[in-house]
């Protein structure tokens, strides 16, 4: 538990200090290492299920995603340049799988392109639709990084309310979970998100309120909760205990973004309906 909480100061220390120091360039650089390095532990999991994912050409097209979806076009430029990739993906692995006489690599590959850096780039989104709107980039990595506390803060605070008063298990796929630390983890979620608007208020829209950010808490902590039991499936399904060795205390990058994959397209759009 304390290699777990070390790791979780660190990396929002390394997270601030980046923004602060080179702004919102910073944010989508950190996001598409982030969903590289899930990415490619994904792809890991799945060769361990025995199946055969293209993982470079599936790595390449998740980076030319997430770093596309801010400096190339407007707002929807992720969705085109996911369209673009997914259709070029889909015709390299028919026509290698085809003249092998098999179509093992079709449904990883692809999978793992649109779960991880199609899914995480409405982070990126969500900085560009405030920017769309005539506000400032900083109120768009506030946004984003709400998003991101708010649902790291449902697993954070499921913990350790699920180690004092949980009973009730939640799902065989993960046993320590118990309905009883989601529900600590979802009041975590609004504790935050209602935290970081008074303390950030200046640079938040002109429309959010401190009972919008604890309404929209609630749907962003139940995903962050699904999105968590996900990843736990594939886990299990690939008979590991983590995706990797990388973060003390944590395991491996998905370990660390499995809370943020639902959560960041259902983020977005809770902010474009309700702010903008």
């Amino acid at each position: 538990m304390q290699q777990r909480i070390f790791s979780f100061a660190f990396l929002w220390t390394i997270l601030a200090l980046s923004l602060w120091l080179f702004g919102v360039h910073a944010g989508v650089f950190i996001i598409a290492l982030l969903a590289f390095l899930t990415q490619l532990e994904l792809y890991q999991l799945f060769e361990k299920m025995g199946l055969k994912p293209m993982k470079e050409l599936g790595l390449a097209a998740g980076v030319v995603i997430t770093i596309g979806a801010y400096y190339i076009g407007g707002v929807d430029s992720g969705n085109d340049l996911f369209v673009l990739c997914f259709v070029l993906l889909t015709l390299t692995i028919i026509r290698v799988d085809l003249q092998a006489g098999r179509l093992r690599s079709f449904m990883p590959t692809l999978f793992g392109l649109l779960y991880v850096p199609y899914l995480l780039h409405f982070l990126i989104k969500t900085v560009k639709l405030a920017e769309f709107h005539d506000e400032s980039s900083a109120t768009g990595m506030f946004l984003a990084v709400w998003i991101v506390a708010v649902a790291k803060c449902a697993d954070v605070g499921g913990l350790l309310v699920g180690m004092q008063i949980g009973k009730t298990p939640l799902s065989v796929i993960s046993p320590k979970k118990t309905y009883e630390g989601a529900a600590g983890g979802i009041v975590f979620s609004m504790l935050i998100g209602v935290m970081l608007y008074g303390v950030f208020h200046s640079i938040a829209p002109a429309g959010m309120t401190w009972w919008l950010c604890a309404l929209i808490a609630i749907p962003i902590g139940i995903a962050s909760i699904a999105s968590d039991l996900v990843e736990s499936a594939f886990k299990r399904q690939a008979d590991v205990k983590d995706s990797g060795k990388l973060i003390p205390g944590i395991g491996g990058i998905f370990d660390l973004t499995d809370s943020l994959i639902l959560t960041a397209p259902l983020g977005y759009l809770l902010f474009k309906y309700t702010l903008f």
